[in-house]
């Protein structure tokens, strides 16, 4: 099942609570804040091989200059603001980047409101009354094709421009490669869309996942020998297409092996697009659980089955594979 858009995707909240503690948020109420900075800029929609070198390279000259280190981000995603209509799907909600920032060890992050008035501002303004006024920054990372204020008009190429005047160093990282691809959020986007999760999981450094609460389904699983856990998933995460998928179940800490199905059970004529995973020798009450599903393979699409038997049948087989994928 998927949130509606105008529901607060908050029940995280309480699977996310230990990263309070490790990694501290600011926003403009904090502004200017009370200590200088390096930092790195960006979406970080995937968080991704990519980002954790601009990660590692902004701690490392933080710890060079003697100063904190911080990764700021926009929220909500500028595309949502500059292109309502567009539908964007992201590879990490904001809770799930928290989540990511946490593991990482990523001690501070200064979370901007992106407005239509901010994007309106232009890229001479953005560095002088954001990166040194309001950030105090002695260092930025960023990528080769960092791109911000109004228009994309601010470049790398500007930034080494008035580094000096406004006393700032800048570091440049180049395209991060793998297997002959520039790691980024759009190809691996791309990679999820359609159903390719290995290449995918190779260039995020990590398996994709998706998070979401338990909520109570229609009992098909169980009616087939085969009970489902449905999720309830934000409305904004991209999710690959309709199939079946070899996953690990993380409930509280515990790795499960699983069999995610993502469809609409053409088999029994519904028309909402549902979320279900069945758990392997598991057959406890987790309703109001949140699980993290870790994406492997994909195995097959979805189908549409000639009886129930049949689809049993199947079932068994998915189940058989799965387990010899994650042996």
């Amino acid at each position: 099942m998927l949130l509606d858009h105008t529901i607060q995707f908050i029940y995280l909240t309480a699977f996310l609570s230990f990263w309070r503690e490790n990694l501290k948020i600011y926003t403009p109420k904090d502004f200017p804040l009370p200590f200088e900075t390096v930092i790195t800029i960006g979406s970080f929609d995937g968080i991704h091989l990519g980002h954790k070198i601009l990660f590692e390279e902004t701690k490392n000259l933080a710890r060079l200059l003697n100063v904190k280190s911080a990764i700021v981000s926009f929220d909500p995603h500028p595309r949502m603001v500059l292109f309502p209509e567009s539908n964007l799907k992201f590879l990490t909600t904001f809770e799930e980047k928290l989540y990511l920032l946490s593991q990482l060890k990523i001690e501070n992050l200064i979370l901007i409101p992106f407005t239509k008035t901010l994007s309106e501002l232009s890229h001479d303004l953005f560095v002088q009354e954001y990166i040194v006024d309001k950030l105090k920054t002695k260092g930025i990372i960023v990528g080769f094709n960092f791109r911000f204020g109004k228009s994309r008009k601010g470049d790398v190429d500007y930034l080494n421009k008035v580094a000096k005047k406004y006393n700032f160093i800048v570091k440049v990282i180049p395209p991060v490669m793998l297997n002959g691809i520039i790691i980024s959020s759009s190809t691996i986007r791309n990679l999820i869309e359609t159903g390719q999760i290995e290449p995918a999981n190779e260039l995020l450094g990590r398996p994709y996942f998706i998070m979401g609460k338990v909520i109570k389904g229609k009992g098909r699983g169980k009616d087939l020998g085969y009970p489902t856990a449905n999720m309830e998933v934000s409305p904004f995460k991209l999710l690959p297409p309709a199939g079946v998928y070899a996953v690990w179940v993380i409930l509280n800490g515990e790795k499960l092996k699983g069999a995610l199905n993502i469809g609409k059970r053409p088999t029994f004529g519904e028309k909402e697009t549902s979320i279900e995973v069945h758990i392997f020798n598991f057959n406890k009450d987790i309703y109001g659980e949140t699980l993290k599903i870790e994406l492997i393979k994909r195995i097959r699409e979805e189908r549409k089955f000639s009886s129930i038997e049949e689809l049993k049948k199947q079932i068994k087989k998915d189940c058989k594979l799965i387990d010899e994928i994650l042996h």
